[in-house]
């Protein structure tokens, strides 16, 4: 309440409300698995139209039958669908395991100078080294040579032969200079010390200490001296003392010469690519150290292939200065590999492309226009490329975009290392066409589409897992049965009893055949009320007479068709999942030009089918092809027909999102009535939609969500249990009209 009760007035409170709104899931997101001509492998990709298609996994291939699927898909009314792309796998549980490879194309520098090999960090002077720390540079794969960085810092120690006690007196003073910096002062007054007249080597120290800002200073281990040590390590450091009261003899008698650090860097903390210049220089033979923008680089002096350099692992200051420990190789001058195309995904598709390079639009020479050329054809340009990975022209941003790069090619900068971007570009030139790739066919077999779900990723079936909206399953292509048999464990078991199986017909099956496959070889008659089979193959237009021969038509499995017909009539109205995909009006197989097999035309070969529970796809004259049958494998379960199991994963499913907002809140009658009231609402909606058998919900649905199922022990378990009945309306199969003689007139007559 958002107003305290003092003065007359009225309080406006908002409450929860009583029934939550139910809103229903997707049904015909449909997920295809087979062989592309590219693309993806192993990850459910979302495709909303054939181009998308297309635009990701290419064309037709003569491998697989996916693209057709997916033709017949959307032809007949689908809108969304998911595609995974498999390959063989030496192991089905490690995804990096497949067979496929990238075809690939290697282009070259034009000729330059000969040059030796060089390295050059990536962390920016200066450095913060240790003493001791080393840089081992091998050149020409010889035999390594050690540069140790040394330091040490200046220090000062009390000349005073006499041990201590010092004969100090009250406000003494000592003036010295650290690093040649302004002088400092140094009192010591009596309250510094048990007695100022016998003070000892750590009392002194102490006070030293306490003045001194940049130095520090320190008893020696033995008690008997002091001594002042500037903090920086290296020549750059120096200690003086200059004077003052407590400077002379019999106290702590300083020697006033300044002192300095030694070492081969003058401040070991910051190290400069001068001061590593000269280190190295002088250490190893052959090479020359620059500085490259507060980097260090490192060059042999000698020119060619063998003018190798490289600087170890066993270095301690690699990491620091940014060095890889990778042997860098020199150059004669000759053209040399510096940019490589690579098929943006695995296969033999990319055996047909090539990459132009061409002279920059931009006019400088530095920069160059990639295009990629397909049979020939230049099907994508990419202008003003770099070398330089610091600029947001280079080849591999622009190149590898996923949102407005290559979607047939990636770029890979070879690091020529010819010292600047500009000889580093490829000379313009058409390169050979790609070569090596491999779409990983040999040996594919079945356990390549079941797949698998290990601790390194999914494959085959599994990669649908991620895709929580998927309601239809389809493998095109792949109609045998350890395949079979996967796909309905997959959508019952898996995946919970939400998604609904297709499966294709094997190809070349009469109609006693396709009983013996089913029945007997993947033995799934009865087995799942989640999924269907259909019978036979159909014919569709050649789509691609270069790759399936001169013959007008080609034969595809119907399974991409059946999921289209299913989305089209659930989206012809509201309700429309309820409706059976099959018959004369909602069971048209559009693109289906005829049938594998003209045995499903026969009433008698289908007479012998339909009871078997396998749906025949067929015509009769006058009508265009349709689905004949919707049937589930298994009559004796709740929901056997498609529509009927369907519009239960549909209700199951959206009440199951519905009635999210009901977890981890008080079990208590009021949330019970709550959840009941939603549930009924929304199955009033979905009879009102034609969902049930009837239009009077006492007979149609019924809710239960009461005391008598959530006693106080199922309330203690922490569980909330509810029954819901729904009476799906049935399928009419069979239409029966008895005729007879009308003997109305001569029956009037007798009785007359």
């Amino acid at each position: 309440m958002s107003s305290q009760l003092l003065a007359s007035k009225i309080i406006i409170v908002e409450e929860e409300p009583r029934v939550r709104t139910i809103a229903g899931v997707q049904t015909a997101i449909t997920g295809f698995l087979g062989i592309t001509q590219r693309g993806p492998l192993g990850v459910a990709t979302v495709v909303n139209s054939v181009d998308e298609y297309d635009a990701i996994f290419g064309g037709y291939t003569a491998d697989g039958d996916v693209r057709q699927a997916v033709d017949g898909f959307f032809q007949n009314g689908g809108s969304t669908a998911y595609i995974v792309r498999t390959a063989h796998y030496t192991d089905v549980t490690d995804p990096t395991t497949t067979t496929t490879a990238k075809a690939t194309v290697s282009l070259l520098t034009g000729a330059v100078a000969a040059f030796g090999g060089s390295v050059t960090g990536t962390n920016i002077a200066p450095f913060n080294f240790e003493p001791g720390d080393t840089l081992i540079v091998d050149t020409d794969a010889i035999a390594p040579t050690t540069t140790t960085f040394l330091a040490t810092a200046a220090a000062r120690e009390t000349t005073n032969s006499e041990a201590t006690p010092f004969a100090l007196a009250d406000l003494d003073v000592l003036t010295v200079k650290i690093d040649g910096g302004a002088v400092q002062s140094i009192t010591f007054p009596t309250a510094a010390f048990v007695a100022i007249a016998t003070a000892t080597a750590e009392e002194v120290a102490a006070v030293i200490n306490a003045a001194l800002s940049g130095a520090s200073a320190s008893a020696t281990s033995g008690g008997t001296k002091v001594t002042i040590t500037s903090d920086k390590r290296g020549t750059g450091s120096s200690v003086e003392v200059t004077g003052g009261t407590a400077n002379a003899a019999g106290k702590l008698n300083f020697s006033i010469a300044v002192i300095s650090g030694t070492g081969n860097v003058a401040n070991i903390d910051a190290v400069t690519v001068a001061e590593i210049k000269t280190a190295v220089e002088l250490a190893v033979a052959g090479v020359t150290v620059s500085n490259v923008g507060g980097a260090v680089k490192i060059l042999r002096n000698t020119t060619g292939a063998g003018a190798t350099v490289q600087v170890t692992a066993a270095s301690t200051v690699d990491v620091i200065l940014g060095i890889d420990n990778a042997i860098h190789i020199g150059s004669t001058g000759a053209s040399i590999a510096t940019l490589r195309l690579d098929g943006k995904t695995p296969g033999t598709y990319a055996h047909v492309l090539k990459g132009k390079i061409l002279a920059a639009t931009s006019g400088n020479a530095a920069e160059f226009n990639l295009q990629v050329l397909k049979n020939g054809l230049i099907v994508e340009t990419f202008t003003n490329l770099s070398m330089d990975d610091s600029l947001t022209n280079y080849v591999e941003t622009v190149v590898n975009n996923a949102t407005t790069g290559s979607n047939l090619v990636t770029a890979v900068d070879l690091d020529a290392g010819t010292g600047a971007a500009s000889t580093d570009r490829p000379v313009n030139v058409t390169s050979a066409f790609l070569a090596g790739g491999n779409d990983g066919l040999t040996s594919l077999g079945d356990a390549d589409f079941t797949g698998a779900s290990g601790t390194l990723g999914k494959t085959g079936i599994r990669a649908f897992d991620l895709i929580q909206d998927l309601s239809l399953l389809a493998l095109p292509g792949r109609a045998t049965s350890a395949v079979h048999n996967a796909m309905i464990t997959y959508c019952e078991v898996t995946r919970d009893m939400s998604v609904f199986a297709i499966l294709d017909p094997p190809a070349a099956q009469s109609a006693t055949g396709i009983i013996t496959y089913f029945e007997s070889t993947a033995a799934v008659l009865g087995l799942s009320e989640f999924a269907a089979a259909y019978w036979p193959r159909i014919k569709v237009l050649n789509p691609a007479k270069s790759i399936f021969g001169n013959e007008d038509q080609i034969v595809a499995p119907p399974s991409g068709h059946i999921a289209g017909v299913y989305a089209r009539t659930d989206g012809k109205k509201p309700g429309g999942i309820f409706e059976f995909p099959a018959g004369v009006d909602n069971g048209v197989l559009f693109g289906c030009l005829g049938f594998e097999t003209d045995e499903v035309l026969e009433e008698e070969k289908r007479d012998l089918v339909y009871p078997k529970r396998i749906n025949p796809l067929t015509t009769i004259p006058g009508s265009p092809r349709y689905i004949d049958g919707s049937r589930t494998l298994k009559g004796g379960g709740n929901f056997p027909s498609v529509a009927e199991r369907r519009g239960a994963i549909f209700i199951e499913q959206s009440v199951k999102t519905g009635l999210q907002f009901a977890r981890h809140k008080k079990n208590t009658e009021e949330l019970r009535a709550t959840v009941s009231r939603t549930v009924e609402a929304f199955l009033l909606v979905q009879m009102k939609n034609g969902a049930f058998r009837t239009n009077d919900p006492a007979t149609a649905f019924f809710v239960d969500f009461g005391e008598g199922l959530n006693p106080a022990s199922v309330q203690f378990a922490g569980k909330l249990v509810g029954r819901i009945g729904i009476a799906t309306a049935k399928p009419a199969e069979y239409i029966v009209t008895r005729f007879s003689q009308d003997t109305r007139a001569l029956e009037e007559e007798l009785a007359a």
